[in-house]
């Protein structure tokens, strides 16, 4: 059998590539021993998966600085002549290295300043570069460090002027087609290199966040990926202190802040815990339903009834009928829920932001729990990984490839289906391993989406044809979209029949909601108000059922998705300490109603604020009072009722610059933030 030779070139390419690799290995070796004080025993189990992840980091980095090079070499393989430009190459690469290194050493020395590693931010400091330069020369060996840029850059182009020779030192054998299989060989390996991952997504940021230590978050992360992650949201937006400052009367009132300070912006609120006789060891299940807005639903298409167990559930439970989600997108939900801050950056989410990745969580005060979050996907997708896995302590993740019984049905991972299955399958197997600890689970869903797919095991699912032209009229885009809604209440209803089974059931509480609303230009089932002001992207209802719920309650006062968490909290009567927007709706007195609305998808963006049956509505300049459910709903009352104006434009402002402040501003800090 005849031996495979390699082309020189592609050997070389390939040393270049694994000598990159090690150094940057060597570096995070560096970085632990250097910091290593901040690594705490319990933490001590988690660091090879640091190193694995980080790994893979440092080979996309690896790869990114070795295309060029490749690029080159194959040019040479095909054009000889090329081969002069070789001494340009090798000044090229040492001063990518030298460039690689300076970035390493800031990053040392920006982790030992304010322990965080290196971001895009680090070049806010050119705006007072003399004052930041003479802190540097004061603080840290320059000089040292200037030598050391220096024999790094000549070691640079010392080696990769002798991969140059030794690429081409052999007479190949290979003509062009050879060379041409040897090059799609080394682009397809270094792809995968840069994939990182044997999944639908590649390797993000948010796989450096699987800890809630933030030390060993921050030795996962490659210093240099991580400028290029930040850049755009350094770039996009941060918080306004001046504006948070001059509403902040009117949020900490409207927040119930114990102890107002408006110099400090103090918005912390420390719950007490209630009386003994009303604490509870609940079980929590939280089920976001794919785009279960309010204008879709059978409460508002009685004779098309989309969702009869929906309605049959909120018959017999807690409904609240003027629920919002503040934004109309998954992942910004899902940050809004989590955190109980809306998720109102102008730039992609705030999930997918590693600026603002560390938020502290008030179900975290829930250190007796098992935590739990499924999804019938990736959490990859919308970055949404790094806010669960980093602020949500201890929890198991659940997603496509972590399933026992696995059936991809569609782009968007399994069916809710066998989604619901899986979770009940876990969560009762846990229960009976954990001798009946308590548990808080969130669960996913996905299928309410296009392309609509309705799986073969559908659990005798049986298709409606309403007709085209009636699914338009009752907000649906089609009929397809009508029975995929359909079908998302039938594998609800599933999951309650299993839950209805299990040892769990009669002491779990379900929160059930849309994680936003959806558009429908007719929604002649919706008044015209809803439309026009685009409110049907918005709202959406609230159900808490299960055991414990003995009494059904429709609760007509507005309230908000960030309130769901607190509101979970008050319900199993623990204390709790929050900086965040979400209130108890649920305790007594109650808290004044309302809900921020942020919508994101227009230019300007729409800031708005819904209390009862009005609207303050804002874009740019144009700003307006409206009562959105009346025939004249676009009348604009705000000279008719000036207070009301005042007070919710207030409210509006005042929510959205403090909801920005809060990204920066809700860390974790102290035991408190555990």
């Amino acid at each position: 059998m005849k031996k495979l030779a390699v082309p020189g070139w592609i050997k070389s390419y390939a040393w270049f590539i694994l000598a990159n690799w090690v150094v940057f290995t060597l570096f995070r070796g560096i970085f632990l021993f250097v910091f290593h004080a901040a690594l705490v025993p319990q933490s001590y189990h988690e660091l090879w998966e640091t190193f694995y992840i980080g790994a893979k980091f440092d080979a996309r980095l690896a790869c990114a600085l070795a295309i060029p090079l490749g690029l080159y070499f194959t040019v040479c393989a095909f054009w000889h002549g090329a081969r002069v430009i070789r001494k340009g190459i090798s000044a090229v690469y040492a001063l990518l290295e030298a460039a690689v290194l300076l970035i390493y050493f800031a990053d040392f020395a920006h982790y030992a300043y304010i322990a965080m590693r290196i971001n895009y931010s680090i070049f806010k400091y050119s705006e007072n570069a003399l004052i930041s330069l003479q802190m540097a020369w004061e603080t840290y060996p320059l000089v040292w460090a200037v030598i050391g840029l220096l024999v790094w850059a000549v070691l640079g182009f010392w080696f990769v002027n002798r991969l140059q020779k030794k690429a081409f030192s052999q007479t190949d054998s290979y003509r062009w087609k050879g060379n041409l299989g040897w090059f799609f060989a080394g682009l397809l390996v270094t792809g995968g290199l840069m994939f990182g991952q044997l999944s639908q997504y590649p390797l993000r940021w948010s796989n450096a966040y699987h800890s809630t230590n933030n030390f060993i978050c921050n030795l996962t992360l490659n210093p240099v990926l991580n400028i290029f992650d930040t850049a755009r949201f350094v770039k996009a937006d941060s918080f306004d202190k001046a504006k948070t400052q001059q509403y902040y009367d009117t949020v900490a009132s409207y927040l119930g802040v114990q102890h107002p300070d408006k110099e400090t912006l103090n918005f912390e609120r420390n719950v007490a815990a209630k009386p003994k006789a009303e604490q509870h060891d609940y079980n929590v299940v939280v089920i976001f339903m794919e785009s279960l807005a309010w204008n879709k639903i059978s409460m508002t298409n009685p004779d098309i009834d989309p969702t009869p167990f929906i309605k049959s559930l909120a018959d017999k439970s807690i409904l609240f009928t003027h629920f919002y989600s503040p934004t109309s997108a998954t992942a910004r939900a899902v940050f809004a829920t989590v955190t109980s801050i809306p998720d109102v950056t102008s730039f992609k989410t705030s999930s997918r932001n590693p600026l603002i990745v560390d938020q502290h969580v008030v179900v975290n005060a829930l250190r007796d729990y098992e935590k739990y979050y499924f999804i019938g996907g990736s959490a990859s997708w919308g970055n949404i990984r790094g806010i669960l896995e980093h602020n949500l302590g201890g929890v198991h993740m659940y997603e496509e490839g972590n399933f026992e019984h696995e059936h991809r049905n569609d782009v968007w991972g399994i069916s809710d289906l066998d989604l619901f299955r899986e979770a009940n399958r876990v969560l009762n197997k846990e229960q009976e391993e954990n001798n009946g600890k308590p548990f808080f689970a969130f669960i996913q869903t996905s299928g309410y989406h296009r392309p609509y797919t309705i799986p073969a095991d559908n659990a005798g699912f049986e298709l409606k044809d309403i007709g085209e032209e009636l699914a338009h009229k009752r907000s649906f885009v089609s009929v397809a979209e009508y029975n995929s809604l359909r079908f998302s209440d039938h594998a609800l209803r599933e999951f309650f029949k299993l839950a209805e089974k299990s040892d769990y059931y009669k002491n779990t509480i379900f929160l059930i909601f849309g994680d936003h609303g959806l558009a429908a230009p007719q929604s002649e089932n919706m008044p015209r108000g809803y439309v026009d002001l685009n409110l049907i992207n918005h709202q959406i209802p609230l159900i808490i059922a299960g055991g414990p719920i003995k009494k059904p309650q429709v609760i007509n006062k507005t309230a908000s998705q960030v309130d769901i968490l607190p509101t979970v909290m008050g319900i199993l009567g623990r204390p709790y300490f929050t900086r965040a927007i979400g209130r108890d709706v649920l305790t007594d007195p109650a808290p004044e109603p309302g809900a921020l609305i942020y919508g994101w998808a227009v230019s300007p963006a729409t800031i708005g604020f819904v209390q009862g049956d009005y609207y303050y509505h804002s874009q740019g300049e144009k700003e307006g009072l409206y009562k959105y459910a009346a025939d004249n709903y676009n009348e604009d009352i705000s000279k008719k009722e000036p207070q009301r104006f005042e007070h919710m434009k207030a409210l509006a402002k005042g929510l959205y610059e403090t909801s920005r402040y809060q990204f920066y501003h809700n860390q974790k800090r102290d035991e408190r933030d555990d």
